[in-house]
């Protein structure tokens, strides 16, 4: 979550955040989604590999929303007690980083990160920030997931 956080300066609706980590973590899930046509010819710029084609069987996109939900919740109580995401904006349902409280090694491993996946990154924060989050064509549906989402 840090990753794509430190790549947008306005912070997350805490739900976008949520479904971005999804994706940032299993980029083939990518695959299943319904995109624009913008987005989904940056999305081929990837070539993330067609999980069809390979040998590894992934869950549905509900199953692994579902599974992260536990430990994505953990991990934002732990950026807001430990003042790495702004409390006041938390409690608006919105992850806003605190750059300055970012430990200098933290904040370098995120860089280089990022750097090795900028296209990837660039998708899922500039790309796919233009999706509303709901509604027949928000990211909620295109991603396949319960449109009531976890509760902090």
């Amino acid at each position: 979550m840090l990753r794509l956080l430190t790549a947008t300066h306005d912070g997350l609706s805490l739900e976008r955040l949520r479904i971005l980590d999804m994706y940032l973590l299993y980029p083939p899930l990518l695959h299943r989604l319904s995109l624009p046509t913008a987005i989904k010819e940056k999305f081929r710029e990837l070539k993330i590999e067609n999980p069809k084609t390979t040998f590894m069987k992934l869950p549905s996109n509900a199953s692994v929303w579902q599974d992260l939900q536990v430990y994505q919740s953990a991990s934002l109580k732990q950026l807001v007690g430990r003042g790495l995401l702004d409390q006041l904006a938390f409690q608006n349902k919105v992850a806003r980083l605190l750059g300055d409280n970012l430990p200098t090694e933290l904040a370098e491993r995120v860089g280089v990160e990022n750097a090795e996946d900028s296209k990837l990154i660039s998708l899922l924060v500039e790309g796919m920030s233009v999706l509303s989050m709901s509604g027949p064509a928000g990211l909620i549906r295109r991603s396949g997931i319960p449109a009531r989402g976890p509760v902090l």
